[in-house]
């Protein structure tokens, strides 16, 4: 009798059980919840010296073919392209004639019957200009700031513009004193001298390789101040050609010191048109200051600036893109900052550091 019993109890066990299996069967097992996931990996930035354009450009090859130039290496290994004459050459022998009329910046006319044998020239582009077309020689005595070239080492420094020792050039004898500044342009005629004081170049690229000419004028040495403004001009020319193509390119501001900034009416904002760079004090007059907020509003691509550490140390410029990328430009101020024959120079490396794809 306990056999059909126990039997029974064993088929429903066993039933209960398979039921169970079923069951589980039916419904998947649900995954563990999920681990708390760790704090991303902060994105690393890094620092780029070129900011692309703000407005596509067409692609590289709707650029003129240019002819390749030699380099030459310059300050901090950079490689500047060069030339030592023009390409081609299209101007005659010139012989030098005298007497030579030269109008000065109050619009009188200065005569020179014969090349000046001592000079004393307050203006370091006048310097830099008079020794690269092989006339260093007749310079007698400078201000105290010229630096280039190293033969100016040897020169006699006799004050600077403003502070000017008149007694001392007297002493020296000079037959021309050049100026940039008109400060002691009468006390210095007044002591019976011979004085020029020319326009400055203040709007005008071009207008420097004229001045090359004049001081190949007044030294004699007319051929080979025409190789150095022909060259000067075709160099501007060649990047004119390249950037041609082009509408405009990223927003520019300079810090010439303490947040002033050249307008588009200046030398460097001739420079910016040049290079499509649109600069954000576009409404500026001459020089100007520039308010933070400003700054800010107008958001520059670029920035410029002999001292980038205040402005890196300016928490009001923390989310300004040249700040957070680290990428202030430091350009060579011993280029850009004289009117002379090495400005080029400082043109041609803010095209190379702006523009790579384009200038090599």
């Amino acid at each position: 009798m306990f056999q059909p019993i126990l039997f029974t109890i064993s088929i429903a066990f066993v039933l209960m059980i398979g039921m169970a299996s079923c069951s589980e069967g039916s419904s998947p097992k649900q995954p563990d919840p999920a681990a708390p996931s760790s704090t991303p990996a902060p994105i690393k930035t890094y620092t780029h010296k070129q900011i692309l354009p703000s407005t596509p450009i067409a692609t590289l090859t709707t650029l003129p073919i240019t002819k390749k130039k030699q380099s030459q290496n310059f300050p901090k290994d950079r490689i500047v392209k060069y030339s030592s004459t023009p390409s081609p050459l299209t101007y005659e022998k010139l012989t030098s004639q005298f007497p030579v009329t030269i109008i000065a910046r109050d619009g009188n006319e200065i005569v020179f019957n014969k090349a000046p044998e001592r000079i004393i020239a307050y203006d370091a582009a006048a310097v830099e200009t008079i020794f690269a077309i092989g006339q260093g020689h007749r310079i007698i005595g400078t201000h105290s700031w010229v630096s280039y070239p190293v033969e100016v080492e040897n020169i006699e420094k006799i004050g600077d513009a403003f502070n000017m020792n008149i007694e001392r050039i007297l002493d020296l004898d000079p037959d021309l004193v050049f100026l940039f500044y008109p400060t002691f342009k009468e006390e210095l005629e007044k002591a019976g001298l011979k004085v020029l004081l020319l326009e400055s170049i203040d709007d005008d690229l071009m207008k420097m390789a004229n001045t090359f000419r004049t001081w190949g004028q007044i030294t004699g040495a007319v051929n080979k101040a025409e190789i150095l403004a022909k060259n000067f001009e075709a160099r501007i020319v060649e990047i004119q050609l390249i950037l041609d193509p082009y509408h405009s390119g990223p927003s520019i501001f300079q810090d010439v010191g303490d947040l002033w900034t050249p307008g588009n009416n200046t030398l460097m904002g001739n420079v910016f048109q040049l290079l499509k760079l649109k600069n954000i004090a576009h409404d500026v007059d001459n020089y100007g200051q520039l308010s933070p907020e400003i700054i800010i509003d107008r958001n520059p691509q670029i920035i410029i600036s002999s001292t980038p550490d205040l402005l890196y140390q300016n928490p009001a410029f923390n989310k300004l893109l040249p700040i957070k990328n680290k990428s202030i430009f430091k350009p060579n101020n011993d280029y850009l900052g004289i009117s002379g024959p090495r400005f080029i120079l400082g043109l041609e490396e803010l095209a190379n550091e702006f523009y790579p794809g384009l200038f090599k």
